[in-house]
């Protein structure tokens, strides 16, 4: 779904399409309006225009890093791994607990 401001900048690049400045406001609406998918839909309708069509191919280029951008700073971060040593305390703990019960049991016999 388009607004009237991303109909009037992409009217604004079909006019001035070799203006690397109306480009750049429209794309730089789309990504804060969060409408990149339809402007990669508008410039990949363009990449079949014999003129117009090498303009269109590096502007979806950009239309992608822009996305891409967008998903990796939505990333969550990865869990650190948790400390080993607290792993090989907990371990070393149980062993020597059980290897306590074993003598226990033993000597009680």
């Amino acid at each position: 779904m388009t607004d009237a401001a991303f109909e009037a900048l992409w009217k604004h690049v079909l006019d001035h399409w070799d203006e690397d400045k109306a480009h750049g406001a429209f794309l730089e609406h789309c990504r804060s309006a969060g409408q990149l998918a339809e402007a990669a839909a508008r410039y990949r309708g363009m990449t079949g225009d014999r003129e117009r069509g090498p303009v269109a191919q590096k502007r979806l280029q950009g239309v992608l890093v822009l996305a891409m951008a967008a998903l990796e700073s939505t990333r969550t971060p990865r869990p650190e791994a948790k400390s080993s040593t607290s792993s090989l305390l907990l371990i070393a703990f149980f062993v020597a607990a059980t290897l306590g019960l074993l003598a226990l049991l033993y000597t009680e016999r």
